[in-house]
């Protein structure tokens, strides 16, 4: 069986401010809001995707 983990995207809000939507094998979308600049979203992706990616079991 091949596992299936999470993907992460940085989003531009419509509005200002950036997102990370987190696509999930079962096709359930998690969204974390309140970042400045696309940087500080795709900072926050490499320090934390990891961890989600190994542990995808972990709650929602």
């Amino acid at each position: 069986m091949i596992e299936q983990r999470p993907a992460f995207m940085a989003c531009k809000n419509p509005g200002t401010g950036w997102r990370i939507d987190i696509l999930w094998p079962d096709g359930e979308t998690e969204v974390i809001k309140g970042f400045v600049t696309e940087h500080d979203a795709a900072k926050w992706i490499s320090e934390h995707s990891t961890t989600w990616q190994e542990n995808p079991d972990q709650p929602r």
